[in-house]
């Protein structure tokens, strides 16, 4: 896996972008590139817990977007350790999936599942291409 910082920009249909930024990426690194939808600088609390998915919008033109910050360093070995990184990045991608809709201001509908599980594909395969460096 690469160890060097990385913040990614995945570019969506709906008007809302999604930025990944791995356990490497810093604060003052995000903080070059979003800012919550108000102008104001985002805290340090995307820097707690394994991982965090924020509501913010992209500096360079103030487009609608979606950050998940990735801070998972824990040393787990063997096959917990890819069960632990499937597990987290399927969470955040479910909050990713659900912030869309949101954005986009629809329900998630029982009777048409499909648009709603593709884009949380999506979201997973994001989020997991950061992490791993791919």
């Amino acid at each position: 896996m690469d160890k060097n910082s990385r913040i990614d920009t995945y570019e969506t249909i709906y008007n809302v972008v999604l930025i990944v930024a791995n356990q490497y990426a810093t604060i003052e690194e995000i903080r070059e590139v979003v800012e919550y939808g108000d102008g104001e600088e985002i805290d340090e609390d995307i820097m707690k817990n394994c991982a965090n998915v924020t509501l913010c919008r992209r500096k360079s033109d103030k487009q609608d977007a979606i950050l998940v910050k990735y801070n998972c360093t824990v040393n787990i070995v063997g096959i917990n350790k890819k069960l632990d990184l499937i597990n987290t990045v399927s969470h955040e991608a479910g909050h990713v999936a659900l912030r869309i809709y949101q954005h986009m201001d629809q329900d998630i509908c029982q009777c048409s599942p499909e648009p709603f599980c593709y884009l949380l594909g999506w979201a997973a395969e994001c989020i997991y291409k950061t992490i791993k460096g791919l």
